[in-house]
């Protein structure tokens, strides 16, 4: 079941919308919920009280608290970083501010079927992404955490540390062995580190910050390939939000 949010105070566009992404998931023949909201303040109590979403159209320019105020909201305050933000607007130019929030994708009204579905689609295509899993030995037990939960790997000798956004594990293993396990979104910055670019917070030629605040060395190596790739997934960030 596919969960969707709408929050716009125009009516007829949360109609319209709505209309639009139920035929979209009856063509994909996958089950839906869309729950609507015309004010950022009634959405931020029901997700206070616990309503789940997995993607959520929001309006930037609502009446009291704006889409931006309601996505640092659920951002910073619920601490929801899996929520896909898909901001909507008549107006362009909120680059640099949406992109603090990471959305999904910004989207100009009116909004056209095509885009509509290809956001979706890709919603879809990174939810299924998120709940794959990593799976390690300790022992004679075989573990399997998701992917999603993992913000990098450090090699200590025989043994790997996997940071968690909850804690750490340890198991013994061989960098290059996890990585190959490891799906796309995942980096080799240095013999010793491969991290998660979602969890991220800030880029330098030499380090790289984590969102728990861990700092790590990229080291020569590997700092042309990192670089490359580092500016091409910040690039796709930037053009979901231009």
């Amino acid at each position: 079941m596919y969960r969707v949010g709408i929050c716009d105070d125009d009516t007829i566009l949360c109609s319209l919308l709505e209309e639009q992404i139920q035929a979209l998931f009856v063509e994909i023949s996958t089950g839906f919920e869309i729950e609507v909201w015309y004010d950022g303040e009634s959405l931020e109590n029901d997700l206070k009280k616990g309503i789940g979403l997995d993607i959520l159209f929001l309006d930037i320019e609502l009446l009291q608290k704006n889409g931006v105020e309601v996505g640092a909201f659920i951002r910073d305050e619920m601490g929801d970083t899996e929520l896909h933000i898909v901001y909507i607007s008549s107006k362009q130019g909120y680059a640099m501010e949406l992109f603090k929030m990471q959305p999904l994708d910004f989207l100009v009204k009116p909004i056209s079927g095509q885009k509509l579905k290809e956001v979706i689609t890709r919603s879809m295509r990174r939810k299924k992404y998120a709940e794959s899993c990593f799976e390690y030995q300790k022992g004679s037990q075989i573990f399997r955490i998701p992917v999603k939960e993992i913000l990098y790997f450090m090699s200590m000798d025989k043994k790997i540390l996997m940071i968690k956004k909850d804690g750490q594990e340890e198991f013994y293993g061989k960098l290059k062995n996890v990585m190959r396990q490891l799906p796309v979104g995942f980096l080799m910055i240095h013999q010793s580190y491969v991290i998660h670019q979602e969890y991220v917070s800030e880029y330098s030629y030499e380090s790289v910050k984590m969102m728990n605040g861990d700092v790590l060395s990229v080291s020569k190596p590997y700092r042309k390939e990192v670089r490359a790739k580092v500016k091409q997934f910040l690039k796709e960030k930037m053009n979901n939000v231009l």
